[in-house]
Parts: structure tokens; sequence; C-alpha cells
């Protein structure tokens, strides 16, 4: 088992202390570039032959080795042109817009971008590093909905460019550990307006994705912010992009609480959100996401390694998974106890 925790080259942790190591947790310090680890051997007095679960990763390591280095550079460009904007600087729109292109042409399918996304998600700026998630992941919702390349195209804007009022919020109020007070949180609200301001006269920006700025926190029983607006007065950029920002930040590193497994968040999607996220949007977000996961290995909350094999469209959190010879129905009654603890 590992003696201390393995961090990566940015700071995150890829694995913790006490873990005993299978071969999928070695996958991962060979696509973190992790060497050598100081590891505790627990001498045990026993003949018996431990069997190894044989386990190799779907994905290719060199995709995944020039992906994660694309997408570092990728977040750093970010980091530069939404600083720039925020202080007033021009706005160069293709510039903008390529930055997420480049990295959705290196993929065959759409699934492979938001597998590739999860496996290199750790870093310790999150506020960029969200800025570039929620435009790839606003691409592949775009696509999967059958929109045009022009909107596809403006959504790439609109996901980098939706928390650009944070600029002008203090940085120790966005990395605040703990809950915000009720005084803190309106002066965070404030990045949606704070964000349309500065993009409102830019004649290159097309009046949806600035609306998108402005409107990604509405949700269409009236209840989000900043107009409180409903439904049909929410524009299609705004409604997928909240479907993306929240996805995000659910399945990310925070200061107050580690990633939740995705399927967690699926789950909470379909239990929480019906009603205040776009149904349309929502329906094809969930049906989809859940199949890019088809085929990976997930580790169960009673420590089962399993491949997800199957997804049942009814309760898409709750998989069909297969454990040596076992196929295991998460959905059913006798198997409610069981539930996915994280992708692997």
């Amino acid at each position: 088992m590992l003696y201390e925790d393995v961090f990566s080259k940015l700071g995150a942790v890829i694995l913790t202390k006490a873990t005993v190591l299978e071969n999928h947790h070695i996958n991962r310090l060979i696509l973190n570039d992790i060497e050598k680890v100081k590891v505790l051997i627990e001498v045990e007095d026993t003949t018996e032959e431990i069997e190894m679960p044989d386990i190799t990763s779907i994905y290719d390591k060199v995709k995944i080795k020039s992906f994660r280095n694309k997408y570092i550079q990728k977040v750093d460009e970010v980091t530069h042109i939404i600083k720039a904007v925020g202080s007033g600087s021009y706005v160069n729109i293709n510039q903008i817009q390529n930055i997420s292109k480049h990295i959705i042409h290196e993929f065959d399918t759409l699934s492979d971008v938001v597998n590739y996304l999860h496996l290199v998600r750790p870093l310790d700026d999150y506020t960029y590093s969200h800025s570039l998630n929620v435009s790839l992941m606003a691409i592949v919702i775009g696509k999967w909905m059958g929109l045009s390349e022009k909107q596809v195209d403006e959504l790439a804007i609109a996901g980098l460019l939706h928390d650009l009022g944070k600029t002008k919020v203090s940085d120790q109020l966005l990395s605040k550990p703990g809950k915000l007070t009720p005084e803190e949180f309106d002066e965070v609200k404030k990045h949606t307006i704070l964000g349309y301001m500065l993009m409102e006269k830019v004649v290159d920006i097309s009046p949806e994705v600035k609306y998108a700025i402005l409107m990604h926190h509405e949700k269409i029983d009236g209840t989000g912010y900043p107009t409180g607006a409903t439904e049909n007065q929410i524009p299609l950029y705004a409604k997928i992009i909240a479907v993306a920002d929240i996805y995000d930040a659910m399945t990310s590193n925070r200061t107050y609480r580690e990633r939740l497994c995705p399927f967690e968040v699926i789950r909470d999607f379909e239990m929480q959100t019906y009603g205040k996220l776009d149904t349309k949007v929502l329906s094809v977000f969930l049906r989809n996401i859940a199949n890019s996961y088809l085929g990976d290995y997930v580790e169960l909350n009673n420590g089962e390694i399993a491949e997800i094999v199957f997804i049942n469209m009814n309760r898409v959190w709750q998989p069909i998974v297969r454990s040596g010879n076992d196929f295991i129905d998460l959905s059913m009654q006798s198997e409610s106890n069981k539930y996915i603890k994280q992708i692997i």
C-alpha cells in the first residue's frame, strides 16, 4: 500500500495514502508521469496465491499524455485571454473560438472528449480550467443536439467566457473554502451582469453569446439569477451552458469538497434538477453522457471493480456492470445497496 499521498506535477492528489496498489492505480501513476512512489509492504503468513484483477485501460496512453499536454497549454491560453479581456483588452474572437476547437478535433467521437476530459480533470487553478471544460462540454452537448456548426462555434465562445465577470470579483471570495454568507453570495452572483457588461459593446460577439454569459444561472422555474427569467425567456445557449457549468462544477475538485463521481452527478441531475434545467437539453445530455462511460471500469462502494456494460435509460445512473463473471443490475432492488463510487 502507499506510504503517503501521491501528487501530480500540478499539485492535485492522484492517489491517497494507504491505497492498496492494483493495476488500474499503477496505470494512473504512469499516465501522470510518476516514476516512483513510497510503499508500505505488509508481510502476511500465508501460502495462498492472491489473484489480482487484470485491468487494462481502454484508452490510449500516448493519446492521453498528448491530450494532457495540449489541455494544460490551452488552460494557460484561457487564463491569459480572460484576464486580458477582464482588464479591457481587445477581444480576438477567432482566437477564443479556436482554443476549444483545437482540442475537439483530436478525437474521433464525442464520447472520447468526455472520457479524456475526465482523465485529466484535476488541475489546481479551477477558475480557468473550468471555463475550458464548460466550453468543451457545451460543444459536445450542442453536437449531441444536432445544432449547426455556427451555433456550436458560438457555444464554444460562450463556454469560455461564461464566467468572465468573475475577474471583477475578489479572488479571496472566489476561493473561500467554507460556505458563503448571503452577502458574499450576492456579491459573487454579480459576475453574470459584470461579464455581460464587459462584452456588451463587442461587435464581433453575437447577442446569443452575450445573453448566455448573462443568463447561464437562470432556472426555467424562475428561481435563478440575475433576472429570475422563466423557461421561454431563457435563450438556448444559456440553457446549454447551465448544464455544462453544473456538470463540470460537480465533477471537479473544489476548495470545500472533493469532486463527485459522474454517476453520482447524473443521479442528482435526474432527481433534483428536472423542473430547474431545460428538459430537452437535460434529456439529451443525460442519455449521451451515461453512454460515454460504456466500457469503463468503475469501483463500487463495496470495493468491487466492475465494467459498465449496459445503460438503463430509465435510471441512467444505475447501469448494468460486470464484475468477473457476474452481471450486476444496479437498478434492481436486491442490488440497491451497491452503487458506483468512482470511475477508474
